[in-house]
């Protein structure tokens, strides 16, 4: 006869998952600001699989628990899956040229996982809600047209090679404040009599296209090289 948890439990335990998502997406929306490689799709994923794998391996196998009989730990195979799908993950992660791609799809791998063993476990609801979860997550932030609605300013950082003349620094900055750069912070990597190289640091607004503000800089002849890449989500 099939155990099934009851389902005011279940319930209780899907609040955890939304919370945990909510937490996860709080840290994703500080990290996509900052421009960094897993945003906020990565982290709520991430975030609420953990908390389902953590449910699973704490209530999954209680009904076993409860036969006196029994002499061994099931919680040890949740342990050994969340171990194994990690490295199936992994292989889903793919850097080239600077760009991290893969890193949602290993997290829903990971997430898939967890459905797979809260359903094996018993918890039918708790598996199918996060499975919906999970669907409607992915399809809102397939790509980054509702991100960008969501977060208002992002970091702006370009280095720039240039002759080394008088003021060519206050030129710089006086161009980056024209095309709305807030914020800005000018770090000196490399100087010479002929060349200077400089890190720019700034917020701009997530409306503001980037390569404006690039070409508006190499309209000055001193400016001899402008280097920008851009992290994917």
């Amino acid at each position: 006869m099939i155990d099934i948890m009851p389902v005011a439990d279940q319930f209780s335990w899907l609040l955890r998952i939304l919370v945990a998502s909510l937490c996860g997406a709080l840290i994703g929306y500080e990290r996509a600001i900052q421009r960094k490689s897993a945003g906020v799709r990565t982290h709520i994923v991430v975030a609420f699989s953990s908390a389902l794998f953590m449910i699973v391996s704490k209530y999954g196998f209680a009904d076993l628990l409860k036969m006196s009989d029994m002499a061994l730990d099931p919680s040890r195979i949740a342990a050994q899956i969340v171990s194994g799908i990690s490295f199936i993950g992994a292989g889903a992660i793919l850097v080239k040229k600077q760009q991290i791609s893969g890193l949602t799809t290993a997290a829903g791998i990971w997430a898939t996982a967890a459905i797979g063993m809260a359903i094996g476990s018993g918890l039918y609801l708790l598996g199918i809600a996060t499975t919906i979860l999970l669907f409607i997550i992915q399809m809102l932030f397939h790509d980054d047209s509702l991100i960008d609605k969501i977060i208002m300013h992002i970091r702006f950082n370009i280095q720039i090679e240039a002759v080394n003349k008088h003021k060519i620094l206050h030129t710089i900055e006086a161009e980056l404040e024209a095309n709305h750069v807030e914020n800005v912070s000018v770090k000196i990597l490399n100087v010479t009599d002929k060349r200077i190289i400089f890190f720019v640091d700034g917020i701009i607004n997530n409306n503001i296209d980037e390569n404006k503000i690039i070409m508006a800089l190499r309209k000055y002849p001193d400016i001899k090289r402008i280097s920008y890449s851009s992290i994917s989500k």
